[in-house]
């Protein structure tokens, strides 16, 4: 296994090799798995773990069996403690996603600081799969059911080669021990839905559905690197930026072979829902509708119908 991670890390171009590199170390056994692997492959690995103080003894547990692990393994360990249900409501966002935020604005903090070439995180092939079916589900364009790329930035997932599987009997074979999480055995959370319900029943009708929907995905990503490409070459004609603002070329982009497509792609930054597109085609001139962050207006130049976008300051 630690060749296929090696290999796999090598032809997707996510690191080289004695980087300096940050680990998401959760204790679990992914994350376990993934720095044992960093480690044994040469990386000068910094694991970061965080405590988001929402499982109570749990949460501590695992911080004290990092501390100790890492203490064994001689590496060193950054640790933080975060108050994420506050984080969350001051910022009216669920919990899942301020834990997110919190923990990848920390690690790129991490990262800057031992000047580490990437923050290595533990997401393997089930993961990503999980994750193209909660964004079918969600009603994901094409690039959400893609599934979780392998390099985001400064983000690097080397295990996406792998399956959960896989990484149990790498561990049970090196005698490594982790820590288990309680709330992911639980079907509460909708990826715990999907991975404790919704595959196991998939698989009972497709006993290889990973390998399917594996082969489905890197063709979707495929379609959407085309999809990505073609929409940036439509943006470069039809918008012009008038400083703070910008035109949206209307006439034109009716012209297109899919015009609400395009559209919702061009207004996508600003909030707009897909359900406001066609209404958005079909305004007269003078109309106006807002967003979260602009206002839209349909405005008439030379005969060609505009769509004037301000940014809400």
């Amino acid at each position: 296994m630690i060749q296929k991670v090696a290999s796999y890390i090598e032809s997707n171009r996510l690191l080289q090799p004695a980087d300096t590199v940050v680990v998401g170390l959760s204790g679990g056994a992914d994350s376990v798995c993934l720095a044992h692997i960093l480690i044994r492959l040469g990386y000068s690995v910094t694991a970061a773990h965080c405590n988001f103080s929402l499982r109570g003894a749990e949460s501590d547990r695992d911080e004290a069996f990092v501390t100790s692990l890492c203490s064994g393994w001689n590496i060193s360990l950054e640790k933080i403690r975060f108050d994420t249900n506050a984080y969350a409501s001051v910022h009216k966002i669920g919990t899942e996603e301020a834990a997110r935020e919190l923990r990848y604005r920390w690690f790129e903090e991490l990262r800057v600081k031992h000047n580490a070439t990437a923050v290595c995180v533990a997401h393997h092939r089930d993961d990503s799969i999980e994750t193209a079916l909660l964004n079918l589900i969600r009603g994901a364009g094409i690039t959400g059911i893609c599934g979780i790329r392998a390099k985001n930035g400064n983000i690097v997932r080397p295990l996406l080669c792998v399956r959960r599987k896989e990484i149990e009997e790498y561990l049970k074979k090196e005698g490594l021990q982790f820590v288990t999480d309680s709330t992911n055995l639980e079907s509460v959370y909708n990826r715990n839905k999907v991975r404790n319900i919704i595959i196991p029943e998939i698989e009972k009708i497709k006993p290889n559905f990973a390998d399917t929907m594996t082969a489905n995905m890197e063709n979707f990503s495929a379609v959407a690197s085309i999809y990505n490409k073609v929409i940036e070459e439509q943006k470069k004609k039809v918008i012009t930026a008038d400083g703070d603002a910008l035109y949206i070329n209307l006439t034109q982009v009716q012209e297109f072979i899919e015009p609400e497509t395009l559209l919702f792609e061009l207004l996508k930054p600003y909030g707009v829902h897909p359900r406001e597109i066609p209404k958005i085609l079909t305004m007269e001139t003078g109309k106006s509708v807002t967003t979260p962050s602009a206002t839209l207006t349909i405005k008439r130049i030379k005969k060609e119908r505009y769509l004037y976008v301000m940014y809400d300051v």
